[in-house]
């Protein structure tokens, strides 16, 4: 809500009307999306869980014709094919670098957990065996991950951005801030259940509100930036871009771990990963060629400013039910 009243000069309260809509935009993206990968990590291992994110453009893409958020473009067009096989290269490379990234190694079994640590012995922590039963069940998780992020994307394209009647239309962030407190509500209701879950299996009084003070920088770091502030980035490019371009970047997630990990961790890149890495870029290429020509050939294509004065509005997408 300080980050709304900073850019946009406004805090907005939805009317009880335009409540559905944030409480879907929570559900999906910030409370399932989250949960479905911690559970699909937890179950299948990090390996698989990113070998299945590139999945999310795929997604975006085939929902987005689907529910019709996006125009049906002309087979018969070149930019329609480009479109289609930037994003195929984008995900294969991006699964390419995942499955062949340095320092792969197997899951941990439940004796490698084992810690001195007074806040891991004093509950019960079953780890998974990674067996196939496991395993399926993971994938299971990382599917149902990748479909909300993509219908989250799509929601607030189709039921926000697309009317201009609606008034939270050109404020991203204060879309964003009402889709977090609800998705904030969700998460705090699950994490007292998944303790009371872990008491009765295992027999072992749990506070569900205690933090061991070792995680608290992951914590923040993951609440204010890999969270809040990529969801507030996601929801202002979804306001000024298609649906589909906005998740065709997902790939570059991959490279720029690699890279990290390079600089940061002093992991060693296969030569093959470059070729991957490379593989990303013109599949973003032909994405962004795609969307361009696309655009240009359905007229001038206007923008959204972060300021919230609203200058032009894309024609790519289908802007009102009328159209729909």
């Amino acid at each position: 809500m300080l980050a709304a009243f900073v850019a946009e000069r406004k805090i907005m309260i939805p009317k009880l009307r335009e409540m559905p809509i944030f409480i879907l935009l929570g559900f999906l993206g910030m409370f399932c999306n989250q949960l479905l990968y911690i559970l699909g990590v937890y179950w299948a291992g990090p390996n698989i869980a990113s070998a299945f994110q590139p999945a999310i453009p795929v997604w975006a893409a085939f929902f987005a014709l689907v529910f019709r958020v996006e125009k049906l473009p002309p087979c018969r067009a070149l930019y329609t094919w480009a479109k289609l096989f930037g994003i195929m290269c984008a995900a294969a490379g991006a699964v390419g670098m995942t499955v062949l990234k340095p320092g792969s190694s197997p899951a941990p079994t439940p004796a490698s957990n084992t810690t001195d640590s007074p806040a891991l012995t004093t509950s019960c922590h079953f780890s998974p065996k990674h067996n196939t039963h496991d395993t399926i069940v993971g994938c299971l998780m990382l599917l149902g991950n990748t479909i909300a992020m993509s219908f989250y994307v799509l929601a607030q394209k189709k039921f926000i951005f697309n009317k201009p009647e609606f008034r939270y239309s050109d404020t991203p962030v204060n879309v964003t801030a009402w889709c977090y407190i609800w998705g904030a509500f969700f998460m705090g209701a699950a994490s007292p259940l998944a303790k009371l879950v872990e008491q009765a299996q295992c027999g072992v009084k749990a506070d569900p509100w205690t933090i061991p003070l070792e995680v608290t920088y992951p914590i923040e770091y993951a609440i204010f930036i890999a969270s809040a502030l990529c969801y507030l980035l996601i929801t202002w490019s979804t306001m000024q871009i298609s649906a589909t371009l906005v998740t065709a970047f997902w790939p570059l997630q991959v490279p720029v771990a690699l890279l990290l990990s390079y600089l940061v961790l002093d992991d060693e890149m296969k030569p093959v990963q470059y070729g991957f890495c490379g593989l990303i870029i013109v599949g973003l290429l032909f994405v962004v060629w795609s969307n361009y020509s696309q655009e240009k050939s359905n007229g001038q294509t206007k923008y959204v400013p972060l300021s919230g004065s609203v200058q032009t509005k894309p024609t790519n997408d289908i802007m009102s039910s009328e159209e729909a």
